[in-house]
């Protein structure tokens, strides 16, 4: 089959918009040569790798199998070519990053600069803090806060993030262990309601059972309700640092806190790994050599 490796970029280009019609447009060719490259692909494979109907296309099983493993390959290739390149040209083609919803801010400014200095990079960045489906959802690489990476996809653990307990300062003080129980807390909504907090010490770990008033789905809305002063709650230190500072925020116990996380840098394969990719990776973690409460040793 001549152009092969056409037919096959159109068929990823396809797989990734969902749609004949946009592949054309993003490719700059006809509809119907998108449709007779897909049908020349499928013919040379023996294999129907989509489903078409007037309104409807989606991959077949077979499809999807032959793009998650096909379009490594063709980034491989296109990485080769790319270091005959200068290095000023390199910086060219999709990355599809996600990133945690606080962190994420911010490395964003960051990344909008690279964006606007390199206009052949296509970035595409989720600031979420569900872990998806790398490779379905066609993601080169995302950044995870856990206490241990997942086991189905390769892992690189970046850095260590301190979380502490903050208040607002016009909070009551808190002196103990004992008073901080009996206080009104702030807690991720990803934690069971009812779940103990658990802090540690240089040498000790305790568990207690708080009053949670209130619970939040991301950092922005947890850091504001302890600003409020509505309770005490645990914050990643870089995302309190700009509050603690000008002193909207204060330290509660501050020889306790939330057990240690780590922030995990997560590929759908590590056998490859774009050039771009690991430019980004490597960007993310010169920032966060500039954040407090953030170590570097696992």
């Amino acid at each position: 089959m001549k152009n092969k490796l056409n037919a096959i970029a159109t068929f990823l280009r396809v797989a990734e918009v969902g749609s004949f019609s946009e592949a054309a447009r993003q490719s700059g060719i006809k509809q119907s040569a998108v449709s007779q490259q897909i049908a020349a692909l499928e013919e040379e494979l023996g294999v129907v790798l989509l489903h078409r109907t007037t309104r409807v296309m989606a991959l077949t099983e077979q499809g999807e199998r032959y793009r998650r493993q096909i379009a490594p390959l063709l980034d491989a290739m296109q990485e080769v070519e790319s270091q005959l390149q200068p290095a000023q040209q390199q910086w060219r083609g999709r990355v599809h990053m996600q990133l945690p919803g606080g962190l994420g801010q911010l490395f964003l400014p960051h990344l909008l600069a690279q964006q606007k200095d390199n206009p052949g990079l296509n970035l595409t960045l989720a600031l979420d803090n569900r872990l998806s489906d790398l490779v379905s959802e066609g993601v080169d690489v995302a950044l995870r806060i856990s206490s241990a990476p997942p086991e189905s996809l390769a892992a690189r653990v970046l850095a260590r993030i301190e979380t502490p307990l903050f208040a607002a300062p016009d909070f009551v003080p808190v002196n103990s262990l004992a008073a901080l129980a009996s206080l009104p807390h702030v807690r991720f909504s990803g934690i069971a309601p009812a779940a103990a907090l658990r802090l540690v010490s240089e040498n000790e770990t305790v568990e207690l059972m708080v009053n949670t008033v209130f619970r939040a789905n991301s950092s922005e809305g947890l850091l504001q309700a302890i600003k409020a002063g509505i309770g005490v709650g645990g914050m990643q230190l870089p995302l309190a640092a700009e509050a603690l500072q000008s002193g909207e925020l204060v330290r509660v116990l501050p020889d306790w806190r939330l057990p240690d996380r780590f922030l995990y840098v997560l590929f759908p394969d590590a056998r490859f790994i774009p050039w771009r990719v690991r430019r980004l990776v490597q960007l993310i973690e010169s920032l966060l050599k500039d954040l407090p409460g953030v170590t570097f040793r696992s």
